[in-house]
């Protein structure tokens, strides 16, 4: 496994040579442990690196004998080539891909940062916008891009990471928004596979689905049934074979898939309708799963980072900086998960008293 240190040694460094106390490899590993350990902010990871001194000093050997101040953490935060940073995460994230030879289901997604809106009160905001490749499997983020809204969109960045990507035979889940004739041309491609939402924005598309779902009958299907915060809800999934034309108007759509969910939510009842296609041929229930699997993204990267890791709290002043957290909040997230937690808050009271444990990670 190429270590996280060696990584981060890639990472160009826009200081001068003179004066400079720390190796910068050195300072974005302290803010990582102090992620992990969930400080937030220059002065709360400054206070982290002076609570921690003495194991610091010893661990990573540091001489002369002074750990980063918070104006040094400050300094590179800001001043770190936010998609230099990017591409080295990538690099090394790449490598945790569930296993090559298998295929594994990767939830698509984008996050916006919060701190990063500008003319938060008109019609005119730009900010910064995350999109992650998250394995369903293992929890991992196997790759990041980055954009501003007002000069790219999320579909366009998809469509590049897809190209990109260095993994073939893995099947990308999608929402609505990324379905796109470009984006399942940009899968097949890729020699990969796909599984997208679809909604009206493609009327002729969710027309063909709705019609084929109430007049065909369903190759297979699933039904289940989900007790859990104060909701019942049955969950029923159909797959239909497309019709033969349709296939020549879309890349390689091998499935059409309805899924029906109805039940109580609290005291008021729930009934909803989602469509779906997918270059695969599966059953019903290995559809639920992966489409279930495929919120995952939502609940186990983006709410632990806006809420865990309070990411939308921390206002840094710069788009720079806050994009740079974000990456490393995701470096802290994938060793994490690769140390085989489920639940970050308990990863992090479990962090406390094993550093040496974490250490072999890291080299």
């Amino acid at each position: 496994m190429n270590s996280l240190i060696q990584a981060l040694k890639k990472v160009k460094d826009f200081r001068k040579l003179q004066g400079q106390r720390h190796p910068l490899w050195r300072v974005l590993l302290i803010i990582i442990l102090g992620l992990m350990q969930g400080y937030t902010g220059y002065r709360a990871l400054g206070d982290f690196a002076r609570f921690n001194q003495d194991l610091l000093l010893n661990t990573l050997n540091i001489v002369p004998e002074r750990v980063p101040s918070y104006s040094t953490i400050r300094r590179v935060m800001l001043g770190v080539d936010c998609s230099n940073l990017l591409d080295i995460f990538n690099q090394w994230a790449s490598q945790f891909a569930f296993d090559k030879s298998l295929r594994d289901w990767i939830a698509i997604d984008g996050k916006n940062l919060r701190s990063t809106v500008e003319n938060y009160n008109n019609h005119y905001q730009n900010f910064v916008v995350i999109v992650s490749l998250f394995s369903q499997k293992s929890g991992v983020v196997l790759n990041l891009t980055n954009f501003e809204n007002k000069k790219s969109s999320e579909i366009h960045q998809v469509q590049g990471a897809i190209r990109t990507f260095p993994l073939q035979n893995q099947v990308f889940t999608l929402d609505a928004l990324h379905c796109q004739k470009a984006t399942t041309q940009a899968i097949i491609d890729s020699n990969n596979h796909y599984t997208i939402a679809v909604k009206k924005n493609q009327k002729t598309l969710y027309k063909s689905l709705e019609y084929v779902s109430n007049h065909q009958t369903p190759i297979t299907v699933n039904c289940t049934i989900d007790k859990s915060h104060g909701r019942e809800i049955e969950r029923t999934t159909y797959v239909f074979e497309p019709p033969a034309y349709f296939c020549l108007d879309w890349w390689d759509v091998k499935s059409f898939i309805k899924v029906v969910r109805q039940g109580k939510r609290g005291n008021a009842n729930y009934y909803h309708i989602a469509y779906y296609i997918s270059s695969l041929s599966e059953t019903a229930k290995v559809f639920a799963d992966k489409i279930k699997g495929h919120w995952a993204i939502e609940n186990k990267l983006h709410w632990i980072k806006d809420v865990i890791l309070q990411e939308d709290h921390c206002s840094f002043n710069d788009t720079q900086a806050t994009t740079n957290f974000s990456i490393l909040n995701t470096v802290a997230l994938n060793l994490f998960r690769i140390l085989g937690f489920d639940s970050i808050t308990q990863a992090q009271r479990w962090l406390r008293n094993k550093w040496s444990r974490l250490w072999v990670l890291l080299e």
